[in-house]
């Protein structure tokens, strides 16, 4: 069953939501993405690609691309407006649409706080496993990412390794990067085990990929033969800029939408023509390079407009969207780590961004910590309260309890209140007692949840056939 963010009653319900763009606006941002692609263009690596685009019509002069404005709108109108991924099992799990919004965390860590010494250091396939427990278990946590590069296993397999370890440990959908074409397709061909064969992947897909342009303006070979791959397959795609605004993109917030906006939609021409009506994911990373420190932040106010806005683009286009939240500039679970993910989820959830990324990402990409996971998926819990909205049925307006409550002058015995009280929201690790001392410490409340999910909680156990399937094409990695 496909996960209901926001239940709606018979009356008509309003949801909070956010906008930051009018649509004037939008249109004055695309507008400008288009003056790049057909004006200046793009710089494109892969050779097939720029024979594939100048077949279509454009102008290909050297490594530089400048696409029509038709072929941009062809692929808008090709690209779905909505698609389904699945669990392991190949049941319908997250609906990528509309304002739905679904939430799971970050790729690619060089470091790791262990739960159990308090040390960091560099992670390994063994907590790549743990991770896809922690995961799997987290009820607001919707997908998981390649959070953890695994340092135990040869460079070149790493990303593969990451994956086999998700999906025996978890069925949640995986959400992956990889290093090379090779890599994209070995992945797929463990998808397809998974589901039961390449056409049962396309049909119920439980996998879905990201990939990046370099900014400003560039799409290196491997990144675009990705893209083709992932089309040809009708493995969802994520094609997004990680825009630094200062830096890769104008230091104005305006500019770097603008150029945002025709990097992925670059990437969105070549993948629909690759294949028309393959599932496609619109976003971007948009941020600041704090110019004294020459960090890009993670933190910043900005990065939670301009990843609003990409939603605002991304639904005014009608594209399933990819947003950002839960990454934090902080080194540690402190208050300047709430207040991050806080302000981050909310804005995510009210922009109605679909497929919100990045749970988890610590001091400026470099570190995570499984702490974070689980205080995530409590602060999520909380945002998910609040873009819900309130739904104003006859049962919930209540009109019988008040009019008991005349006599009674109390709700708290009454039937009603006995139907409805756990639907409000309680929270499992912040303190609400009435003591006057401070209960346990809310960290060592997080520490001690991570580690008896990873000694306690037991998956769902993979098909045996299909494991022992995956660990047969393994053999191919190692050779």
């Amino acid at each position: 069953m496909i996960k209901d963010n926001a239940p709606r009653s018979s009356f008509a319900q309003s949801t909070p939501n956010l906008r930051v763009l009018t649509d004037p606006q939008i249109e004055e941002i695309h507008y400008a993405g288009m003056e790049i692609l057909t004006d200046i263009g793009m710089k494109l690596e892969c050779e097939s690609a720029r024979e594939m685009l100048h077949g279509h019509g454009a102008y290909v002069e050297g490594s530089v691309v400048r696409v029509p404005v038709k072929l941009v709108e062809q692929a808008l109108r090709s690209v779905p407006g909505s698609f389904t991924l699945h669990t392991r099992e190949g049941e319908p799990f997250l609906g990528v649409q509309g304002y739905n919004a679904y939430y799971g965390c970050n790729p690619d860590n060089p470091l790791y706080i262990d739960p159990y010494t308090g040390e960091t250091r560099k992670p390994t396939s063994l907590d790549a496993a743990n991770m896809g427990k922690l995961i799997d278990y987290l009820p607001n946590i919707d997908f998981i990412n390649t959070c953890n590069f695994a340092f135990d296993v040869h460079v070149d397999i790493r990303d593969r390794v990451n994956i086999r370890q998700y999906m025996f440990n978890m069925q949640k959908p995986i959400c992956f990067s990889c290093k090379d074409n090779d890599s994209l397709k070995d992945i797929i061909e463990m998808g397809a085990i998974a589901a039961g064969s390449h056409e049962k992947l396309r049909a119920y897909p439980y996998l879905f990929h990201i990939e990046e342009p370099i900014s400003p303006l560039t799409h290196d070979d491997t990144a675009i033969r990705n893209v083709m791959t992932c089309a040809e397959h009708e493995v969802p795609l994520v094609y997004f800029p990680m825009t630094m605004a200062g830096t890769t993109a104008p230091v104005t917030l305006a500019g770097l939408l603008a150029q945002s906006h025709a990097e992925i939609i670059f990437g969105l021409v070549v993948h629909q023509l690759a294949n028309p009506g393959a599932p496609f994911v619109y976003g971007a990373i948009p941020s600041i390079m704090d110019l004294k420190t020459m960090k890009f932040c993670y933190g910043a106010p900005e990065m939670w407009l301009c990843a609003s806005a990409i939603s605002d683009i991304g639904h005014y286009f009608k594209i399933p969207i990819w947003g950002t939240a839960g990454p934090t500039d902080s080194k540690s679970i402190d208050p300047q780590a709430v207040a991050e993910l806080s302000y981050g989820f909310l804005m995510a959830g009210l922009s109605g961004a679909n497929l919100i990324h990045d749970i988890g990402l610590m001091d400026s990409a470099d570190l995570y910590c499984p702490e974070i996971y689980v205080l995530s998926d409590e602060l999520v819990s909380m945002a998910k309260v609040i873009t819900r909205g309130i739904d104003v049925t006859e049962e919930n307006l209540a009109l019988p309890a008040i009019r008991e409550s005349l006599e009674t002058s109390s709700f708290i015995s009454q039937d009603h209140t006995l139907d409805h009280f756990k639907e409000i929201w309680r929270p499992e690790f912040f303190d609400r007692s009435v003591s006057k001392k401070t209960e346990e410490p809310v960290t060592d409340k997080l520490n001690r949840k991570v580690r008896d999910i990873f000694e306690n909680y037991v998956p769902l156990e993979f098909d045996p056939d299909k494991k022992r399937a995956i660990l047969e094409l393994e053999k191919k990695w190692m050779m």
